[in-house]
């Protein structure tokens, strides 16, 4: 897709395709990512979550002509398919983008999962900023080419982004979609930083390579800091609850 008008057309016959199929079993259709926030470039994927009420194979055989049916459908389409016990089950700090960063084109997740809370958008950014800290360490205290190992960062320079959503939702209960406008919002030069990254990434493979240390510094860097201010945070929380 080379545009925002082509998506929404996209969009819109996906509907119609997952309602002629799915008819009244079709609870939920949602779209997020980069074209949802309007920061995509061309050929960036189309995220959609879809939420039926069972899941049976032929379902994700019907779902998967559907898919296949879509103009570019085998490249650019992403997302994931639910049954609505599923989606109950699923960890709750995996469902923050889907209230926060969703478009909803269909139906609703009332009555099916509950609001996020702010335990879950905590508990959002542990998890982002463990996984990252783990990996950024991984590649700094054991023997790697750490050109090699640089280009593996996009994911946890995503989720960054994704965890300074959730952090600035805690601090001013606001969620920020842009990466423009979060950086614009954010005072720490590292969260910025991280932010940028993710941004740009496209663009920076030629730095990468001369840099490489510089990366996976400012990961490991972004990603302790930010379960230090949990900690604080976690604090805060007990002191005001005496």
């Amino acid at each position: 897709m080379a545009n925002q008008k082509e998506v929404d057309k996209w969009l819109s016959n996906f509907l119609k395709k997952l309602l002629n199929t799915f008819d009244k079993r079709l609870r939920f259709v949602g779209h997020h990512g980069s074209w949802a926030r309007g920061e995509a470039k061309p050929g960036s994927d189309i995220d959609t979550i879809v939420v039926i009420d069972t899941i049976e194979s032929e379902d994700l055989a019907a779902y998967r002509d559907i898919i296949n049916s879509m103009p570019e459908g085998g490249k650019q389409a992403s997302g994931v398919i639910f049954s609505v016990s599923e989606l109950k089950a699923w960890p709750r700090t995996d469902l923050v983008q889907c209230y926060y960063g969703c478009k909803v084109l269909h139906g609703s997740l009332d009555g099916i999962v509950e609001k996020s809370t702010k335990m879950d958008f905590i508990q959002d950014i542990r998890l982002k900023a463990a996984e990252n800290l783990f990996h950024s360490r991984h590649y700094l205290v054991l023997p790697h080419d750490l050109v090699k190992v640089v280009h593996k960062l996009h994911y946890p320079f995503k989720y960054c982004f994704y965890a300074l959503q959730s952090w600035m939702y805690l601090q001013n209960g606001r969620f920020i979609l842009r990466k423009d406008e979060i950086i614009d919002a954010l005072s720490d030069d590292d969260d910025k930083e991280v932010v940028r990254v993710a941004r740009d990434w496209g663009k920076l493979a030629e730095n990468l390579e001369k840099r490489p240390l510089y990366y996976i510094q400012l990961l490991e860097r972004w990603s302790r800091k930010m379960l230090h201010r949990l900690l604080e945070y976690d604090d805060h929380l007990k002191r005001g609850s005496h």
